[in-house]
Protein backbone atom coordinates (compact mmCIF):
# COMPACT_ATOMS: atom_id res chain seq x y z
CA UNK A 1 0.00 0.00 0.00
CA UNK A 2 1.68 3.23 -1.03
CA UNK A 3 1.37 6.90 0.23
CA UNK A 4 -2.41 8.26 0.29
CA UNK A 5 -5.27 9.29 2.35
CA UNK A 6 -5.39 6.05 4.44
CA UNK A 7 -2.60 5.44 6.33
CA UNK A 8 -3.64 1.87 8.52
CA UNK A 9 -4.17 -1.48 6.90
CA UNK A 10 -7.75 -3.78 7.11
CA UNK A 11 -5.51 -6.25 9.24
CA UNK A 12 -7.48 -8.12 11.77
CA UNK A 13 -5.39 -6.28 14.39
CA UNK A 14 -6.97 -3.09 13.28
CA UNK A 15 -10.33 -4.57 13.11
CA UNK A 16 -10.19 -5.98 16.85
CA UNK A 17 -8.94 -1.89 17.91
CA UNK A 18 -12.79 -1.26 17.76
CA UNK A 19 -14.68 -0.87 20.95
CA UNK A 20 -17.81 -0.01 20.03
CA UNK A 21 -20.67 -3.08 20.22
CA UNK A 22 -24.44 -2.01 19.59
CA UNK A 23 -27.10 -3.39 21.46
CA UNK A 24 -29.18 -6.43 20.52
CA UNK A 25 -32.16 -4.26 19.77
CA UNK A 26 -30.62 -2.38 16.89
CA UNK A 27 -30.90 -3.93 13.71
CA UNK A 28 -29.43 -1.70 10.97
CA UNK A 29 -27.10 1.32 10.82
CA UNK A 30 -28.02 3.42 7.95
CA UNK A 31 -25.06 6.07 7.01
CA UNK A 32 -25.81 9.25 4.67
CA UNK A 33 -23.07 11.00 3.70
CA UNK A 34 -22.32 13.72 0.67
CA UNK A 35 -19.53 14.86 -0.97
CA UNK A 36 -19.71 18.41 0.57
CA UNK A 37 -17.15 19.60 3.39
CA UNK A 38 -19.94 19.63 5.82
CA UNK A 39 -19.62 15.58 5.56
CA UNK A 40 -16.03 14.94 5.96
CA UNK A 41 -16.14 13.96 9.88
CA UNK A 42 -18.53 11.02 8.48
CA UNK A 43 -16.53 10.46 5.29
CA UNK A 44 -13.44 9.56 7.62
CA UNK A 45 -15.65 7.78 10.22
CA UNK A 46 -17.15 5.57 7.48
CA UNK A 47 -13.17 4.51 6.16
CA UNK A 48 -11.88 4.75 10.03
CA UNK A 49 -14.31 3.29 12.51
CA UNK A 50 -17.20 1.46 10.85
CA UNK A 51 -14.75 -1.38 9.20
CA UNK A 52 -14.40 -2.19 13.06
CA UNK A 53 -17.87 -1.21 14.12
CA UNK A 54 -19.07 -4.10 11.79
CA UNK A 55 -16.50 -6.36 12.85
CA UNK A 56 -17.24 -6.08 16.18
CA UNK A 57 -21.07 -6.53 15.16
CA UNK A 58 -21.59 -9.17 12.93
CA UNK A 59 -25.25 -9.69 12.77
CA UNK A 60 -25.98 -6.14 12.35
CA UNK A 61 -26.93 -4.73 9.15
CA UNK A 62 -24.74 -1.68 7.66
CA UNK A 63 -25.75 0.41 4.98
CA UNK A 64 -24.42 3.27 3.25
CA UNK A 65 -25.94 6.06 0.79
CA UNK A 66 -23.97 8.29 -0.97
CA UNK A 67 -25.46 11.69 -1.70
CA UNK A 68 -28.98 10.38 -1.35
CA UNK A 69 -30.05 12.80 1.19
CA UNK A 70 -29.29 16.67 2.07
CA UNK A 71 -27.57 16.82 4.78
CA UNK A 72 -25.53 13.59 6.40
CA UNK A 73 -26.48 11.74 9.32
CA UNK A 74 -26.82 8.68 11.41
CA UNK A 75 -29.99 6.40 11.55
CA UNK A 76 -29.74 3.14 14.03
CA UNK A 77 -33.36 1.34 13.53
CA UNK A 78 -34.75 -1.15 16.23
CA UNK A 79 -35.91 -4.48 16.32
CA UNK A 80 -39.54 -2.66 17.54
CA UNK A 81 -39.89 -0.78 14.72
CA UNK A 82 -38.61 2.35 16.01
CA UNK A 83 -35.50 4.57 14.81
CA UNK A 84 -32.84 7.22 15.87
CA UNK A 85 -31.40 9.70 13.95
CA UNK A 86 -27.97 11.35 14.85
CA UNK A 87 -27.44 15.07 13.04
CA UNK A 88 -23.67 14.76 12.32
CA UNK A 89 -23.34 17.80 10.23
CA UNK A 90 -20.01 19.54 10.71
CA UNK A 91 -18.78 16.75 13.26
CA UNK A 92 -15.33 15.20 13.41
CA UNK A 93 -14.90 11.43 13.14
CA UNK A 94 -13.74 11.57 16.90
CA UNK A 95 -17.45 12.95 17.91
CA UNK A 96 -19.49 11.15 15.74
CA UNK A 97 -17.84 7.95 17.66
CA UNK A 98 -19.00 9.00 20.48
CA UNK A 99 -22.75 9.98 19.37
CA UNK A 100 -23.34 6.34 18.09
CA UNK A 101 -21.59 5.11 21.49
CA UNK A 102 -24.30 7.27 23.27
CA UNK A 103 -27.13 5.93 21.35
CA UNK A 104 -26.61 2.24 20.44
CA UNK A 105 -23.89 1.29 22.93
CA UNK A 106 -24.47 -2.11 24.53
CA UNK A 107 -23.91 -2.45 28.70
CA UNK A 108 -21.47 -4.44 30.38
CA UNK A 109 -24.27 -7.02 31.05
CA UNK A 110 -24.91 -7.47 27.19
CA UNK A 111 -21.74 -7.76 26.31
CA UNK A 112 -21.09 -10.67 28.66
CA UNK A 113 -24.58 -12.82 27.33
CA UNK A 114 -22.78 -12.19 24.09
CA UNK A 115 -19.40 -13.64 24.91
CA UNK A 116 -19.49 -17.23 22.45
CA UNK A 117 -19.41 -20.66 23.72
CA UNK A 118 -15.82 -22.13 24.03
CA UNK A 119 -16.31 -24.75 21.79
CA UNK A 120 -19.15 -24.01 19.22
CA UNK A 121 -18.66 -27.53 17.41
CA UNK A 122 -20.41 -28.77 20.60
CA UNK A 123 -23.75 -27.04 20.30
CA UNK A 124 -24.73 -29.48 17.34
CA UNK A 125 -25.09 -33.23 17.64
CA UNK A 126 -23.91 -33.54 14.25
CA UNK A 127 -20.40 -32.32 14.99
CA UNK A 128 -17.61 -34.79 15.19
CA UNK A 129 -13.86 -34.69 16.06
CA UNK A 130 -11.91 -32.22 18.38
CA UNK A 131 -14.52 -30.23 19.56
CA UNK A 132 -17.95 -32.23 18.76
CA UNK A 133 -19.63 -34.54 21.65
CA UNK A 134 -17.71 -37.79 20.57
CA UNK A 135 -14.82 -38.00 18.44
CA UNK A 136 -16.02 -40.57 16.14
CA UNK A 137 -19.35 -41.98 15.02
CA UNK A 138 -18.93 -45.34 15.19
CA UNK A 139 -19.28 -44.03 18.97
CA UNK A 140 -23.14 -43.22 18.50
CA UNK A 141 -25.28 -46.72 18.81
CA UNK A 142 -26.46 -48.03 15.56
CA UNK A 143 -23.49 -47.12 13.33
CA UNK A 144 -21.16 -48.81 11.77
CA UNK A 145 -18.28 -49.57 14.03
CA UNK A 146 -14.35 -48.36 13.10
CA UNK A 147 -12.36 -51.68 11.66
CA UNK A 148 -9.58 -50.55 13.81
CA UNK A 149 -12.26 -51.68 16.75
CA UNK A 150 -13.86 -54.72 15.82
CA UNK A 151 -12.46 -58.07 16.08
CA UNK A 152 -13.53 -60.27 13.31
CA UNK A 153 -13.36 -64.49 13.59
CA UNK A 154 -12.39 -65.31 10.68
CA UNK A 155 -10.14 -63.23 7.98
CA UNK A 156 -12.35 -61.34 5.26
CA UNK A 157 -11.89 -62.62 2.06
CA UNK A 158 -11.80 -60.12 -0.95
CA UNK A 159 -12.39 -60.61 -4.69
CA UNK A 160 -8.94 -59.68 -5.36
CA UNK A 161 -7.10 -62.37 -2.90
CA UNK A 162 -5.61 -65.46 -4.44
CA UNK A 163 -6.92 -67.93 -1.68
CA UNK A 164 -10.72 -67.11 -2.10
CA UNK A 165 -10.05 -68.03 -5.98
CA UNK A 166 -9.62 -71.36 -5.00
Amino acid sequence: MGKGRFPFRRTVEFLNGGKLVLQKRVKTVAVSFTTQKESKGLRDFVLRDLPQIQYKNPNKQFVCFRNRHEFPHITLYYDGGERQLIDVYQKSADDILNLVELAGAATESEILQKQEVEYPGRINPANFGKYGHCFCICEKPGQVPCPSRVKFDKPIKWWHDKESAA
